[in-house]
């Protein structure tokens, strides 16, 4: 079963399906936006960006981003199995994959292709002369958590690029939520959605250790502030 799980066939399967599905919720659900105006500003300057929302809220990020208007989009995937599938998923959705995630904390000496992947999205994220800056969407809590425990990956990846940090904060009044270390949810079709924004400026490129973990800390809480303030917007409690 395992085996089959695995196929090629199966893995688009299950992207054709999931995309199908979440573009038909999409398109369904009633949003209510919140803080876009400086975001719209970033669109249109077609510079470098960070975008990163929680990971149990990853579902609803492909709503979020206007394309063609803004910056092309590219998002990290593991090297698993389950990457193949995200990776899928983020093409049809019409977004670039790179593949790559960090070591265990168990198993630190494991590569799993992180400091490879790293150098390919500083030269994404930078773009050249025809391109202008592209984005990078990220779940700084990924793979494997803490939930909302923000990782320095993407503050890091703003540092070497001079990135802006987009927060997004997502929501749906309807929703299946799985007992995950995330508490995943998928979105129901038919509802009520929000979108909080939230903009960083990039980070200081001379920044000392201590500077970074308490800017890391800052942007951890306003991260969760804009996803709790989505959730707010519907009657729902954070």
């Amino acid at each position: 079963m395992k085996t089959i799980l695995q196929s090629e066939f199966m893995q688009d399967l299950i992207a054709n399906t999931l995309v199908g599905y979440l573009k038909f919720c999409y398109k369904t659900t009633r949003w209510q936006v919140e803080g876009q105006a400086p975001v719209e500003q970033i669109w249109d300057g077609h510079g470098p960006v960070v975008l990163m929302f929680w990971h149990g809220r990853l579902h609803l990020g492909h709503a979020s981003w206007p394309r063609p208007r803004a910056q092309p989009v590219c998002v990290l995937a593991s090297m698993s199995k389950s990457g193949d599938v995200s990776m899928k998923i983020n093409t049809r959705f019409g977004y670039h994959s790179i593949r790559g995630s960090s070591a265990k904390k168990s198993d630190p000496t494991k590569n799993k292709g992180g400091a490879q992947a790293f150098r390919d999205l500083i030269r994404w994220i930078r773009g050249d002369k025809d391109t202008g800056g592209r984005c990078v969407a990220m779940t700084p809590d990924g793979p494997r958590g803490p939930a909302r425990v923000m990782t320095e990956g993407s503050l890091k990846l703003s540092q070497m690029s001079q990135a802006p940090l987009v927060l997004l904060g997502q929501s749906t009044r309807n929703y299946l939520e799985f007992n995950t270390w995330d508490r995943m949810r998928i979105p129901l079709p038919f509802t009520r959605g929000a979108m909080v924004w939230g903009v960083l400026p990039p980070v200081p490129a001379d920044i000392d250790d201590d500077g970074l973990e308490t800017l890391r800390l800052q942007a951890e809480q306003a991260l969760t502030a804009v996803t709790d303030q989505a959730d707010r917007l519907l009657g729902l409690t954070p």
